[in-house]
């Protein structure tokens, strides 16, 4: 069972930054556009709230 300690939730919002800038970029190479963005939005918000949660764990 994974525990939501320091390390997990960090390593998970370094996850989800890298597929954020890679969701991100496919928003420029890719012929669906409107998809991409909604998908990088998605992806931004869930990692903000991961590393959000790993700054307040660590306080």
């Amino acid at each position: 069972m994974v525990s939501l300690d320091h390390y997990t939730l960090g390593y998970a919002a370094f996850a989800l930054m890298s597929l954020a800038m890679l969701s991100g970029a496919l928003i420029f190479l890719s012929k669906r556009r409107e998809t991409w963005i909604k998908v990088h939005i998605v992806i931004s918000i869930v990692a903000y709230l991961i590393m959000f949660l790993t700054i307040w764990l660590v306080r």
